[in-house]
């Protein structure tokens, strides 16, 4: 049986379905005929419509490149290890380490032929440290890999990167706030640790009394606070350290510009604590102020240490 389609738009848009399911036909696009009346201009100045719909340019995707260079979103620097130093005791297997304390006493007497006065001993003590084991886990899987690698992204190696940072920045956590609810305690959250010591008041820009470094412009001012730590630091040692020392001094990173502060003389605030501690080191870790603590923190602190005493270090993660 044949049929004769009638060519002209009404009668495709009425015939197309017939003509799609029994020939396979897809012109949904197609606007009119060329037997058409008007579909060809006659005169000298012919107008041509076109049969498809009016195009919009090529593909967006032919005009887009990706750039080779990956840009990675920065995040706080983990520095607990590099300022505290860091030292693996024990193995996976270990959940309690004792750490030995020794304090040598004695007292003595006047020297008798006969006399057992005087006495000399030792008072030990353990400390203990429970350890807190963490993880974490790499998840990909072929078709995502290869999705990404189309968009010159290396997910597996990216992932891995994730994994490391992820596992040292909660080994930085630990080292200085440790754990809630453990005999695990960080740098700066050991209930060991004195209290702290108040900043000297100072002359601020504006000729308010301020403590905060970056509220005054004045590096002697600031320099101040450093002799207020040392004698601190001096006292609680016993004497035991003295102005060329090997101490760390450590700053919130917030406050590394205040180093730069120059005096009348046109000395710096970093040439005068060198000057006065030629042997002490100064580092600055961002959990140690406000903005850059992620929120641990609700005031910044200084502080002051001593690196080795008698040869065994007084600060370790």
């Amino acid at each position: 049986m044949t049929k004769n389609f009638n060519l002209n738009l009404a009668n495709f848009q009425k015939d197309y379905p017939i003509l799609q399911r029994k020939y396979g036909i897809k012109l949904s696009d197609t606007k009119r005929f060329s037997n058409e009346r008007s579909a060809l201009g006659m005169d000298a100045d012919p107008t041509f419509q076109p049969l498809t719909g009016a195009s919009s340019g090529v593909p967006a995707v032919v005009t887009t490149e990706i750039d080779p260079q990956v840009i990675h979103s920065l995040i706080a620097p983990t520095k607990s290890e590099e300022i505290f130093g860091a030292e693996i005791r024990g193995d996976r297997t270990t959940r309690n380490y004792l750490f030995p304390v020794l304090e040598n006493a004695g007292t003595t007497a006047a020297y008798g032929d006969f006399s057992q006065n005087g006495d000399s001993g030792a008072n030990a003590n353990w400390i203990n440290r429970q350890y807190f084991p963490y993880q974490t886990w790499v998840k990909y899987g072929d078709l995502e890999t290869s999705l990404m690698a189309a968009g010159q992204i290396q997910l597996v190696n990216e992932l891995r990167l994730s994994a490391a940072m992820s596992l040292n920045k909660r080994g930085n956590l630990i080292n200085l706030y440790a754990v809630s609810g453990l005999q695990n305690y960080g740098a700066l959250n050991d209930p060991s640790l004195q209290p702290a010591i108040q900043p000297n008041p100072k002359a601020g820009t504006n000729g308010a009394t301020v403590s905060s470094w970056d509220a005054t412009e004045d590096p002697t001012a600031i320099y101040t606070d450093i002799p207020a730590l040392f004698k601190q630091l001096n006292i609680q040692m016993m004497g035991n350290i003295d102005n060329n020392s090997s101490l760390t001094l450590v700053l919130p990173s917030e406050l590394s510009q205040v180093l730069t502060y120059t005096n009348s003389f046109g000395i710096t605030l970093e040439e005068m604590i060198s000057k006065a501690y030629p042997n002490m080191q100064i580092k600055f870790l961002p959990e140690a102020g406000i903005e850059m603590s992620g929120g641990y923190n609700k005031t910044r602190f200084t502080m002051l240490f001593a690196e080795e005493i008698d040869g065994v270090r007084s600060v370790q993660t």
